[in-house]
C-alpha cells in the first residue's frame, strides 16, 4: 500500500526540498570532484537539454511536428559569432540579441506553416533545417557568415570571475562554460515551467488535444501557436550562443545545425519524456553520457563493450549510435512517456499524492503521475 501525501502539505514540501536538495547536489558534486572532459560533457548535455526544452514546447506540449529546430540552434551560434568577431559585442550580450532573432524567425516561418497540419508542417520545418546549412554558406552572404569557412575566435577575451565560485580560466574554462550552462538551463526551463503552468500552456494543451474544442472554447490557435513557436525558437538560440563561446567557433559544417541535430533534439526529448518538465534534461544527460562512454569504450580496445562489438561482432565503426538506438527502442516499448514517465509511475508505488480537487469536498487519491503538475502526458498517436 502506497504511503499517501496531501499536495502542499508539510510532507510534500518535505518531498519537494530532497528533490531540490538532491539536484543541487548534483550540480555542485560535477565540477567539484568529476574529471574536466566530465564536465565538458555535462556541458553539451546542457546544450541539448535546452534545445529539447524549446521542442518540447511545440512538439510536446503544443502538438506541433518541428523539424527544423536545429536552425534555430545555429541562428544562435551566429549571431553570437558575428556580434562578437565582426562588431566587437561582448558575448553575454548576444544571448539577448540571439533570442530575439530566433524568436522573429520563429514567428515569420510559424505565421505560413501553421496554417498548414501535420505532416505538411514537419515538412516546412524539415526544408528549415536543411535550407539553414546551404544558407550560411551561400556566396551572397559570405560577407556576413564567412561562408564554408565560418567564423573562428568566437570567445571571451577575457573570461568574468563568477561570485562564489571565483576565477574560471585557462583548462578551468571547461567548468566557466558549465556554471554558464547551468544559469542559461534554468532560464530555460523556467520559461518553460511559467508558459506551462499559466492559462497560455492550459490553452496548448487545449489546441493539442482536440483545437476544434479550444477554439470553441476562445482558444486562438494561430496565435497561441505562432508565439509558442517564436518562444521555443528564441530559447533553441540560446543553446547555440552557449555552443559557439564553448567550441569559438560558428561552422556551417557543425552536425548541430544540421537535420542530424534536429533528430537528436528529437531524440533528446522523446528519450527523457515528452510533455514533461524534466524529461528533456534527464534526457540529455542519458543520451550524452551513453554517447561519450560506449564511443569511448569502442576506441580504447578494454571494457565488454570493446569485446562484444570489436571482437565478436567485428564492428568497424563505433557501436555508440547503435547502442543508442536500441537504448531508445526499449524505452520506446518499455516506457513509452519517457524515462521520467517510468520513474514518475514506479514511484506510484511508493508514495500517491493526494491532490485538492477544486469544487470538492474532502480529498481523492490519485496516481502521483495525474497529480503532478510536472507532467502532462503527450498523446499516443
Amino acid at each position: 500500500m502506497p504511503i499517501q501525501v496531501k499536495q502542499s502539505s508539510p510532507g510534500h514540501w518535505v518531498i519537494r526540498l530532497v528533490w531540490a536538495a538532491a539536484v543541487v547536489g548534483v550540480v555542485l558534486y560535477i565540477p567539484a570532484r568529476t574529471q574536466l572532459g566530465t564536465v565538458g560533457d555535462i556541458t553539451v548535455a546542457i546544450e541539448f537539454a535546452i534545445a529539447a526544452i524549446s521542442l518540447n514546447l511545440v512538439l510536446g506540449y503544443t502538438g506541433i511536428i518541428s523539424l527544423g529546430h536545429s536552425a534555430f540552434f545555429g541562428i544562435g551560434m551566429y549571431t553570437t559569432a558575428i556580434l562578437v568577431v565582426e562588431y566587437g559585442w561582448s558575448p553575454g550580450w548576444t544571448f539577448y540579441m540571439a533570442a530575439a532573432v530566433a524568436f522573429v524567425v520563429g514567428c515569420a516561418v510559424a505565421l505560413p506553416a501553421l496554417r498548414l497540419s501535420g505532416i505538411y508542417v514537419a515538412l516546412v520545418t524539415l526544408s528549415l533545417a536543411v535550407l539553414f546549412p546551404i544558407l550560411v554558406k551561400w556566396n551572397k552572404l559570405e560577407w556576413l557568415t564567412s561562408g564554408p569557412a565560418g567564423i573562428n575566435g568566437v570567445a571571451y577575451e577575457e573570461i568574468p570571475t563568477w561570485p562564489f565560485v571565483g576565477e574560471l580560466r585557462g583548462r578551468e574554462s571547461a567548468k566557466f562554460f558549465y556554471w554558464l550552462g547551468i544559469v542559461l538551463l534554468v532560464i530555460a526551463y523556467l520559461v518553460s515551467r511559467g508558459i506551462v503552468k499559466s492559462r497560455v500552456g492550459r490553452s496548448l494543451i487545449a489546441i493539442r488535444d482536440n483545437q476544434t474544442g479550444a477554439a470553441v472554447m476562445g482558444v486562438n490557435p494561430a496565435l497561441a501557436k505562432t508565439l509558442v513557436f517564436g518562444i521555443s525558437a528564441g530559447v533553441c538560440a540560446l543553446a547555440g550562443s552557449l555552443s559557439a563561446l564553448r567550441i569559438s567557433l560558428a561552422n556551417p559544417d557543425n552536425i548541430t545545425i544540421s537535420l542530424i541535430g534536429s533528430i537528436t533534439f528529437l531524440l533528446v526529448m522523446v528519450l527523457g519524456g515528452a510533455a514533461t518538465l524534466w524529461g528533456p534534461i534527464i534526457g540529455a544527460l542519458v543520451y550524452v553520457l551513453i554517447d561519450t562512454r560506449t564511443r569511448k569504450a569502442g576506441t580504447s580496445g578494454e571494457g565488454i563493450i570493446n569485446t562484444v562489438f570489436n571482437e565478436w561482432l567485428n564492428f568497424k565503426t563505433s557501436p555508440a549510435s547503435f547502442v543508442l538506438a536500441v537504448i531508445i527502442l526499449i524505452v520506446v516499448f518499455v516506457a513509452p512517456f519517457g524515462i521520467v514517465g517510468l520513474l514518475k509511475r514506479l514511484a506510484n508505488h511508493v508514495i500517491v499524492i493526494v491532490p485538492r480537487p477544486a469544487g470538492h469536498a474532502g480529498d481523492v487519491p490519485v496516481l502521483a503521475t495525474e497529480a503532478s503538475a510536472d507532467v502532462e502526458e503527450a498523446p499516443t498517436s
